[in-house]
């Protein structure tokens, strides 16, 4: 407990794992302590349960909650699988009308948004004209922020494509969700958070923002710490259970977990592919195939799983909007991965 608090305080915690003696990440620790990466405010790794480092930048704390943007899609996807374990979504191919009826009742009959399922959402498969990488979209995110009914705004968007069949990223869809969340479980979305998901982690004081109308914005802007953010990577690497050894606790469905880390969307302008609002990639680092499951916020925050190393990490930032918030992606790519495998070898 003393050597943890001291390493707490000098923002810089090595522990005394096999991987201690690996320059590689004791730099990055030390450089990240340094504040020498340029907006990222921490980082947490561990490998096999062991942790290799927990490093906050000049004047970050770990108690300090993070605005993780839209990193939280991933944490709304994880309440959705909680809606079906408590029996209270048949499933994911359910249509978000059938649920929805006051936000659906404006559309007419047979118009194909009626036909939008909650996996359709999850896969960012809506088919509405809705995408958040084209500033010249006309449902995109900055412009719905600007009304009052967010979900009325994305669903008097046009159809741009067959639902169900082509990505595009979409805030307002996962948005959507969290008046699903709403009105099957009966609570607001930080009540049902907290009961089903965070206290079981003992994650406490996660600030959700409301929307205009006074729901839960569930596509983004979730504050965390870092160590939460690490909580929940733990929980995906485990297939849904907390902890390590013995103490373990199944939260979440494994199989539930195995859905929204399977790919479900191919990206046609990325590398990467979609799961359910969890980003999917692969590769080959010195030999070895690997694979990465992530969430992802703007300004540099990340949940980062590779499952062949059996490591997890967790990474704040808040370079929004500027290339610097791929930083960590970067490190775990070029620096620590490899690293990781020659250690092995």
């Amino acid at each position: 407990m003393i050597t943890r608090f001291l390493c707490l305080l000098a923002a810089l915690c090595l522990t005394s794992s096999p991987l201690r003696a690996n320059d590689t990440l004791a730099a990055i620790a030390e450089r990240l302590a340094a504040g020498e990466y340029s907006g990222i405010t921490g980082g947490i790794l561990s490998v096999d349960g062991k942790l290799v480092f927990e490093a906050y930048a000049p004047g970050v704390t770990a108690g300090d909650r993070h605005d993780i943007r839209s990193a939280t899609k991933s944490i709304t996807a994880i309440l959705v699988g909680e809606l079906i374990e408590d029996g209270l979504l048949k499933s994911v191919k359910v249509k978000v009308s059938d649920i929805l009826d006051e936000e659906f009742k404006a559309i007419p009959k047979g118009d194909p948004k009626r036909d939008i399922t909650i996996e359709d959402i999850l896969t960012m498969r809506t088919g509405l004209a809705c995408n958040d990488w084209a500033e010249a979209s006309v449902g995109h995110e900055d412009k719905m922020y600007k009304t009052r009914d967010w979900a009325a705004f994305l669903l008097s968007q046009p159809i741009a494509h067959e639902v169900g069949e082509h990505f595009s990223y979409c805030t307002g869809g996962v948005v959507l969700l969290g008046r699903v969340i709403r009105k099957l479980s009966g609570r607001d979305v930080p009540d049902y958070a907290d009961e089903r998901l965070f206290a079981p982690l003992g994650i406490k004081g996660a600030k959700w923002d409301g929307t205009p109308k006074g729901y839960t914005d569930t596509g983004g802007h979730l504050r965390l710490s870092l160590g939460d953010l690490y909580k929940i990577g733990v929980l995906m690497a485990n297939g849904g259970a907390s902890g390590h050894g013995t103490d373990q606790a199944q939260i979440v469905a494994q199989d539930w977990v195995r859905a929204m880390t399977t790919e479900h969307t191919r990206i046609y302008e990325r590398r990467q592919r979609y799961g359910y609002l969890w980003w999917l990639d692969t590769g080959e680092v010195k030999g070895k195939s690997v694979s990465l499951i992530y969430a992802h916020g703007n300004g540099g925050n990340f949940i980062l799983i590779v499952p062949e190393l059996k490591l997890v990490a967790a990474f704040t930032g808040k370079n929004y909007g500027k290339p610097e918030q791929f930083i960590p992606l970067q490190l775990l790519s070029r620096e620590i991965v490899p690293a990781l495998i020659e250690a092995a070898n």
